[in-house]
């Protein structure tokens, strides 16, 4: 069964916009976005409790844990910058609800598939078959 297509933004960076040109959105556990607001609950949480109260289009996410990537957004513009986050979603906006929820940063979505999303899926595949997909 072929991947659902993925709807793709012109302004977002080439790189992210290779994989969802291509339907490579399924890379278990890590699955990246076929609807650009699909994540948007994740964005506003990392909007909310980043401690640089950064800006993020979420395109990824772990299936088996709380863990997000996004595109760091610098004044309106997406850039090619990844931020891997895991939010705590809990309640209240103001100030004291901000706290280190960045896992790690990445030069693009290439490295992030290359330095994380691949390790994961290896250690997934070693831990589980494939006809559980």
């Amino acid at each position: 069964m072929r991947a659902q297509r993925a709807k793709v933004d012109p302004a977002w960076p080439n790189a992210l916009r290779w994989f969802l040109s291509q339907s490579l959105t399924s890379f278990a556990p890590w699955h990246f976005i076929t609807q650009g607001e699909e994540l948007s609950f994740a964005a506003r949480e990392f909007r909310l409790q980043d401690v640089a109260g950064r800006e993020v289009l979420v395109f990824a996410r772990r299936e088996d844990a709380e863990e997000f990537a996004g595109l760091e957004i610098v004044g309106a513009r997406v850039t090619g910058r990844v931020i891997r986050f895991s939010p705590g979603f809990v309640a209240g906006t103001d100030a004291a609800a901000r706290h280190d929820i960045v896992k790690d940063a990445y030069e693009d979505v290439f490295g992030f598939v290359a330095d994380r999303v691949i390790p994961d899926m290896r250690a997934a595949a070693a831990r589980h078959d494939a006809a559980t997909l």
